[in-house]
């Protein structure tokens, strides 16, 4: 018997999976517009990111974002979380090395990292859905960057009521980004002197 032909979805394409969220998939169309809408916010910003502009730049129909993604928020989410596990199974790997603060301070300066990261907190300002979300990537992400400081400063010797592993934590990673934010905006005076003395301490625990 001949086989049922297999109905199109919108824009023509024939459908193959179902994905989580319950959308038939295509085989890529939904994670193309997800790639195209960080892509897109990391070199315009999230402003820039409409669904005429995503569609365009993942190479679909308009009405595809929609299909995928009943509402903006619905796609800058997903941006969020795809980010987010990529960037949490980054940080548990660096932060397994021999020196985990090194390796704190090395990724918050990158500013590819920091760039998105400035988007979203933008974003999260006036989506609560956002908001919320990011708020629970971040608790996430000091929970493992305290966890990795905490081994380290023991490994020292360090004396953790004096010096509390969340305390250094964030002193190392909001100090990395603040230097990220600054560098990719022009200013870089006294950048070079804050990672002279960020080295000395390192090298002083490291003793």
């Amino acid at each position: 018997m001949p086989t049922k032909a297999r109905k199109l979805r919108p824009g023509g394409e024939t459908p193959r999976r179902t994905t989580v969220h319950g959308k038939l998939d295509d085989g890529g169309t939904r994670q193309r517009l997800v790639d195209a809408t960080a892509q897109i916010m990391h070199d315009e910003g999230y402003a820039a990111a409409t669904s005429r502009r995503v569609a365009a730049k993942a190479g679909v129909k308009q009405a595809l974002v929609y299909y995928y993604f009943p509402t903006m928020d619905d796609l800058f989410l997903a941006v969020l979380r795809s980010g987010a596990e990529t960037a949490l199974e980054q940080l548990r790997k660096a932060l397994t090395e021999d020196d985990p603060l090194r390796a704190l301070w090395r990724l918050n300066c990158d500013p590819r990292q920091t760039v998105m990261s400035t988007e979203l907190m933008a974003l999260a300002n006036h989506r609560k859905a956002i908001g919320a979300e990011l708020r629970n990537f971040a608790e996430r992400v000091r929970d493992i960057e305290t966890a990795a400081v905490t081994m380290s400063l023991r490994s020292y010797g360090v004396d953790l009521e004096a010096y509390p592993p969340v305390v250094i934590a964030m002193l190392v990673a909001q100090l990395a980004r603040s230097v990220s934010n600054e560098s990719a905006v022009g200013l870089t005076r006294g950048h070079e002197e804050l990672r002279q003395f960020v080295e000395a301490q390192f090298a002083m625990l490291s003793r």
